[in-house]
């Protein structure tokens, strides 16, 4: 008899799970490599369009599945050959990434379909056990399958309506998920492994920034603005993953982490700022982009990071967010200042000085704060 892994003592992500994600690294690197290129010191608005249109159904199914199997993942056979078949539909789909609004939309479209469908399908199956504490699974089958319908007739639109009708399916999708938070209570996420699965996408994320900053590296002739940027870019990328990691386990502790929503929201703005901040450190190093397009990049990449970052901890600790707050208009305010230097070089100095100044300020402001027992207070 197969034994759930829900809640099971020690659990971690498995092995499939770890597979899993090693593929939406390649995925994810289709997508973000689009901003990798230049014209005349600019990015263009088709390449800018194109990022977030692309990356937010990839980060749909990573994010379906990886509730699917938070709570339901026995490790059978079943899941994992719909897994497999999952992760080389995503290849096949991170093809027709960069041709996505013109001739590859009708086959991008067609293949996220396809894997929404087959989650729909998980989830049904759950149902069909009818056991008491799944009762939200037909609920989730039924939003994730007319959700798909809705993207699946986008290709029978052109111009902007088509764009309109396929993300209409997937608010369709996320936005009835979101409203059966009641039932989803019943039986809450797994919320240590919940916390992992989500920190394992970060360091995924973070690894398309070292893998930026490396593709940049490959250089004829290095000045010394070269060195200080590629010395700098790997330095706020330290910073990132310290402070997102030092203090990312504590959520695990918080009861109103139930559905994952906040966590799951928030990090969609934290993945496509760090995905941006990637590509910054990449221009940053190779002197390809005007100072303006730059500076694009870096108070919008930096912002989402920031926003992604704070608001699932001023959600889960109360005591936390006047400090939270504060600390967050600090670094954004050093962050658009570092805009206004005379050369991207400087900039990005300035912006990992700024992140310096929100680590010291997390630790000195936030983590030194005692929630034990606020926690305890509420069965944290």
């Amino acid at each position: 008899m197969l034994v759930s892994l829900y809640k099971t003592e020690g659990r971690h992500a498995t092995w499939l799970e770890l597979f899993f994600d090693l593929v939406f690294v390649a995925v994810i690197g289709v997508i973000a490599h689009d901003l990798s290129h230049t014209h005349d010191g600019h990015i263009g608005v088709e390449q800018l369009v194109r990022f977030p249109l692309v990356f937010v159904p990839v980060w749909w199914v990573w994010m379906t599945h990886t509730l699917y199997a938070n709570r339901f993942d026995n490790d059978s056979r079943e899941h994992r050959l719909f897994s497999l078949a999952i992760m080389a539909l995503m290849v096949v789909l991170s093809t027709f990434a960069e041709d996505s609004l013109d001739a590859g939309f009708t086959p991008f479209v067609v293949l996220y379909c396809l894997v929404r469908l087959m989650l729909a399908y998980l989830y049904w199956t759950v149902h069909r056990r009818a056991e008491n504490d799944d009762v939200f699974a037909k609920d989730v089958a039924v939003a994730i399958a007319v959700g798909a319908a809705v993207s699946a007739t986008s290709v029978l639109f052109s111009g902007a309506a088509k764009f309109v009708v396929f993300y209409a399916g997937l608010v369709i999708d996320a936005g009835w998920q979101i409203a059966l938070r009641d039932k989803l209570n019943l039986k809450p996420i797994d919320r240590g492994h919940f916390v992992e699965r989500i920190g394992l996408l970060a360091i995924i994320i973070l690894g398309e920034s070292v893998i930026a900053m490396v593709a940049s590296l490959d250089h004829e002739v290095w000045n010394l603005l070269d060195i200080v940027s590629a010395v700098t870019g790997f330095l706020l990328i330290g910073a990132i993953w310290w402070i997102y990691f030092d203090s990312f386990p504590k959520l695990e502790r918080s009861t109103r982490v139930t559905t994952g929503n906040v966590l799951i929201f928030t990090h969609l703005l934290l993945c496509m700022g760090l995905l941006i901040l990637a590509n910054m450190i990449r221009h940053a190093i190779l002197g390809d982009l005007n100072r303006s397009t730059f500076g694009l990049l870096a108070v919008t990449g930096l912002c989402l990071f920031y926003l992604g970052k704070q608001i699932p901890y001023w959600y889960a600790f109360p005591p936390w967010r006047g400090a939270i707050i504060s600390n967050t208009v600090i670094c954004v305010g050093i962050t658009v200042a570092s805009t206004f230097l005379p050369k991207p070089e400087y900039s990005l100095v300035g912006m990992m000085v700024g992140m310096l100044v929100y680590v010291w300020l997390t630790f000195k402001r936030i983590l030194s704060v005692n929630v034990d027992a606020y926690l305890d207070e509420h069965h944290g």
